[in-house]
């Protein structure tokens, strides 16, 4: 009887090990890559452009999933929620950080697993063509002149790109008593009121306003990065202009996944998004899309995301928006 029970034992612990084995080979169905914007915006066709690359290299579908609102609120819970898996993904970008440490504080860095650094967008600074302003020097003695009437058309404060101002105007050595930062509902509404006359200044990204730059209608006067951007060649940094400001604070983009996924996993999706960003495709678009490969893998991203974190809570707190 002992040796039978024996038998039975072994066979129950084979059975149940059998599945196991069996979804070894990750993946084995559909990933859901889950999005914090809706159809049509960068990030989402950005997406759908990695997630088609994605299932050349690991032979299952991602299916894009965008639940915007809340700034990311209904996509974290729905990340927070699901598996650890690596059968549910989403999308992060920088603006993530600053919800996180304002409207969303119930999430933090380690709410999620950082699998992957994808592409960053510098910002770059932007005026009206026939404004006369042709370099950053320009601009600062532009808005000094007008004893602090100045209008900034920026996004909403406490944004990325307003603190990439606030950067600025601290190198310069520029209270906010000198400028109106005027906050609009996206980058892109900011560079609209720009053209329209209502702003000075604003800061974007190249992919927002090359067809107004080649139109002939603005020009971009600095970029806020260790290097010219190969779409404007002929745009010096901020840094070549003798302007001090922190190169790394820039508009990001990657992926991340529940809370305590399987290294295993993170790895091998981690391998796969590295494979397919080094796609000639995913390059061109890339490349077309005015942005600035940045692959980076699990170790490297988290540190990467704690660091701009800690500037990102430093800002807010500079400007009031947390204690």
């Amino acid at each position: 009887m002992n040796v039978r029970a024996i038998i039975v034992a072994l066979m129950a612990t084979a059975f149940a090990v059998a599945p196991l084995a069996a979804r070894a080979e990750y993946p084995d169905h559909p990933i859901r890559y889950v999005l914090h914007v809706s159809p049509g915006g960068a990030t989402d066709v950005m997406a759908r452009k990695l997630g088609a690359e994605l299932q050349k290299v690991l032979g299952q579908p991602f299916v894009i999933e965008n639940r915007p609102g809340g700034r990311s609120a209904a996509q974290m819970a729905e990340l927070t929620r699901s598996a650890p898996d690596g059968y549910t993904i989403g999308a992060v970008t920088s603006s993530h950080l600053a919800a996180f440490d304002t409207t969303l504080k119930q999430y933090n860095v380690g709410s999620l697993t950082w699998i992957a650094k994808l592409v960053y967008e510098p910002y770059v600074f932007v005026v009206r063509k026939d404004s006369g302003i042709t370099d950053m020097q320009g601009l600062i003695n532009a808005i000094r002149a007008q004893s602090g009437k100045a209008v900034i058309a920026g996004f909403t404060r406490g944004s990325g790109s307003h603190i990439a101002w606030e950067m600025l105007m601290q190198a310069a050595k520029i209270p906010d008593s000198s400028f109106n930062w005027v906050p609009y509902n996206s980058v892109r509404d900011g560079v609209i009121a720009v053209l329209g006359g209502h702003g000075i200044a604003t800061v974007a990204y190249v992919g927002l306003v090359k067809d107004q730059v080649a139109a002939g209608n603005l020009r971009v006067i600095g970029v806020m990065a260790d290097k010219r951007l190969a779409q404007l060649p002929d745009v010096k940094t901020l840094k070549e202009q003798g302007i001090d400001v922190p190169t790394g604070w820039t508009q990001w983009r990657g992926v991340v996944g529940p809370k305590n996924m399987p290294d295993a996993v993170k790895s091998k999706l981690a391998a796969a998004i590295e494979k397919a960003m080094n796609d000639d495709e995913m390059k061109t678009f890339v490349h077309n899309d005015s942005l600035v490969a940045d692959v980076e893998g699990p170790a490297d991203f988290t540190k990467f995301v704690t660091d701009q974190d800690k500037i990102t809570v430093d800002w807010l707190k500079r400007l009031g928006f947390i204690k």
